[in-house]
């Protein structure tokens, strides 16, 4: 037999499956932000249901808890009061149990950049160009003009939204800022560099498991609850 969750981490619906049905009453939703007039973090949500599981000749009960986070969201499971590691999600005996956030795909390229004087002060920017891919919808465009500093400002908060989980050692390194002492850092020699290298960076990100869920990166890169910010509903 086979368990999972399935949790659209843009719009907060979820629900849960055995061998690919819904288990009813478990339809709902789970979102960052709750769904209250207040616009407040959520609280979170907790799933219970039982069902018999004719290998074992028994009931099981479980119990799932989907926990926002600091932007993004934390799972926990109980099968008969038992606290499961989310990574340990596995066979457990003959039942398995499975994590399915739904996520989209991101992928963003550094398409150009730009040199602006800005208070008597040159500073540079650089054109990210996102796709965001969430079937079955089509596939939804953004463009945002952002400097360095702030493109290593959004990749330390996504960092640090991964500080509880074992995904947070392999999350991608941001380019380094230093400037060699003979550099001419709006060059174009030096900029080109740098946009390879901040490229890259978003290359690596936009594979990094769930990244399609957080919602600070989302809105930085021009998305709004996996639309485009200032799009009609």
């Amino acid at each position: 037999m086979s368990v999972s969750i399935r949790h659209n981490v843009i719009t907060g619906s979820r629900q849960v499956l055995i061998d690919g049905q819904t288990v009813e009453g478990t339809k709902g939703y789970s979102g960052i932000i709750s769904s209250n007039s207040s616009g407040s973090l959520g609280l979170g949500s907790t799933i219970s249901f039982s069902f018999h599981h004719p290998p074992s000749k028994k009931d099981v009960h479980i119990e799932i808890r989907i926990k926002p986070s600091f932007l993004s969201f934390d799972y926990e499971c109980l099968v008969d009061s038992v606290y499961v590691q989310e990574e340990e999600w596995k066979v457990h005996q003959d039942l398995r149990l499975g994590l399915s956030p739904q996520t989209p795909t991101l992928n963003v390229k550094v398409s150009s950049y730009r040199i602006e004087v800005i208070n008597s002060e040159k500073k540079c920017f650089f054109n990210l160009t996102s796709t965001l891919t969430f079937p079955p919808s089509e596939p939804e465009n953004a463009s945002v003009w952002k400097s360095f500093s702030e493109q290593m400002d959004v990749a330390n908060i996504a960092k640090s939204s991964y500080k509880s989980s074992h995904l947070r050692g392999s999350f991608p390194g941001f380019p380094s800022r230093f400037v060699g002492l003979n550099e001419d850092q709006f060059s174009e020699e030096f900029l080109n560099k740098r946009k390879v290298e901040l490229e890259d960076f978003w290359r690596k990100l936009g594979g990094f498991p769930r990244i399609g869920g957080r919602f600070e990166v989302m809105r930085f890169l021009g998305f709004e609850k996996g639309r485009v910010a200032g799009a009609g509903a």
